[in-house]
């Protein structure tokens, strides 16, 4: 199992400190952490989905550090507690 690190070199060629490795869209068959997309939607019961012992998030398949920042097409993401957050949008 591979944990990608927020403050190691990032591994992708197009990514850097602030531009986040770009990861195109999850995929359904493979491990996926909960993506908060609503600010409304109550973060405490996607943690209940993740259990409190979730280390980092996961994008297909892929375990990420707590912090690390990714793109999901223009979504800017932010692994929180097990838990992708909607950090901005780039065009």
């Amino acid at each position: 199992m591979t944990i990608r690190q927020p403050d190691r070199p990032p591994t992708h060629p197009d990514a850097s400190p602030t531009h986040p490795p770009q990861l195109g869209t999850p995929d359904p068959e493979r491990r996926n952490s909960p993506v908060q997309t609503d600010p409304g939607q109550s973060f405490e019961l996607l943690r209940e989905q993740v259990g409190d012992e979730a280390a980092g998030c996961y994008f297909n398949d892929v375990q990420y550090a707590e912090g690390a920042l990714i793109m999901s097409g223009s979504t800017r993401l932010r692994c929180e507690r097990g838990i992708w957050i909607e950090a901005g949008t780039e065009v």
